[in-house]
């Protein structure tokens, strides 16, 4: 099991999750456990969309097959006619709408460095520092190592992208638990479809 103590760590603080310091060890590992299963899991199905085309070198039409394979997790559900709601449409908490997520205008216009509006949301690796994307692309390293595959650097980064985002999915659905604990970081992935590709 790799060491993503840095990330949890970060997005903890990032979502102020409020975790039984008791068992925070027990937690860290957990979690650990599962962005490993987490990566593992991806870049093996990227793998195997790369091996079943009788190529060595990662492409990125397997890249696109990988993202709309694994596109219904976390983001909101697209409902017909191309709408996109959030969860509290449907009277699920989100938890975005509180107090606690008060944040001023972001869509000012800065006309000194020539911005008309910043852009909203999207995953990017501005989100991790250098640290953290060297222990992401290492880990994406040592699988495809194990398959034998080839990869480009911007592939890798993608992946990262990827990866990252489903990782922050996971924590934006633990900062609705009052009081995290092991047990129920494991029912929440057990039970939750939306965190499939953890298991």
């Amino acid at each position: 099991m790799n060491n993503y103590l840095s990330i949890i760590s970060a997005i903890i603080s990032k979502y102020n999750i409020n975790i039984d310091r008791a068992k925070k060890t027990v937690i860290y590992k957990l979690l650990s456990k599962y962005i490993d299963i987490l990566i593992f899991n991806v870049v093996t199905i990227l793998s195997i969309i790369t091996m079943i085309n009788n190529s060595k070198t990662i492409h990125k039409n397997a890249l696109k097959l990988l993202k709309d394979y694994i596109n219904e997790t976390c983001h909101s559900k697209k409902i017909s006619g191309g709408t996109t709601l959030p969860s509290e449409y449907f009277g699920i908490n989100s938890g975005i709408y509180n107090e606690n997520n008060a944040t001023g205008n972001i869509l000012d216009i800065d006309f000194s460095s020539g911005i008309l509006r910043p852009q909203i949301g999207g995953g990017g690796l501005n989100k991790l520092n250098k640290e953290e994307i060297n222990i992401l692309s290492k880990s994406i390293k040592n699988i495809l190592h194990y398959y034998k595959l080839k990869v480009s650097n911007e592939i890798i980064n993608e992946l990262i992208v990827l990866i990252n985002d489903n990782i922050d999915c996971l924590f934006r659905q633990l900062k609705n638990i009052r009081l995290v604990n092991p047990s129920l970081i494991k029912k929440m992935i057990n039970s939750n479809k939306t965190l499939e590709i953890f298991k």
